[in-house]
């Protein structure tokens, strides 16, 4: 007996469809890009109704142009009672503004709180369905159901 013919052949689809869902197409990292100056959907509570994700890969900087962005970045910025909120591609990242949220205040009540992340569209509010384990969770989920049928 061959090797392929002891794997039963109702596990192929189901196992084809959970690759589907684990592997990351692509290197280049997509984040929504907006500013609530000009959109209100961008401020939070986010609304990603008027606006797409932006491939990072079609943005460059004039002084680093050869740089590839690694991190999608939300900026709130405060001036006296004026909120802006500012969501885009970050080029130039630290280990620790990866992960974490830092803020920064000036005088005359300038605060601004800059944070980035590195997964697709992590620079929405938090949401659980931006979670990679979740897809592939749902995914090993249909792949018994198929199996059992």
């Amino acid at each position: 007996m061959a090797a392929h013919e002891s794997f039963p052949s109702k596990f192929w689809l189901p196992l084809l469809f959970t690759t589907v869902f684990v592997i990351h197409t692509g290197s280049a990292i997509k984040c929504w890009d907006c500013n609530s100056h000009y959109d209100k959907n961008c401020a939070d509570p986010f609304r990603n109704a008027t606006f797409d994700l932006m491939d990072c890969n079609m943005r460059s900087l004039e002084h680093f142009p050869q740089q590839k962005a690694t991190v999608c970045r939300k900026i709130i910025q405060k001036v006296r009672d004026d909120y802006r909120f500012v969501r885009g591609c970050g080029w130039l990242s630290s280990e620790k503004e990866s992960t974490d949220c830092f803020k920064r205040a000036g005088t005359f009540n300038v605060l601004i709180q800059y944070c980035s992340c590195d997964k697709d569209g992590c620079n929405a509010a938090p949401s659980i369905l931006q979670h990679s384990w979740i897809g592939l969770l749902a995914a090993v989920i249909l792949s018994i159901l198929m199996v059992v049928k």
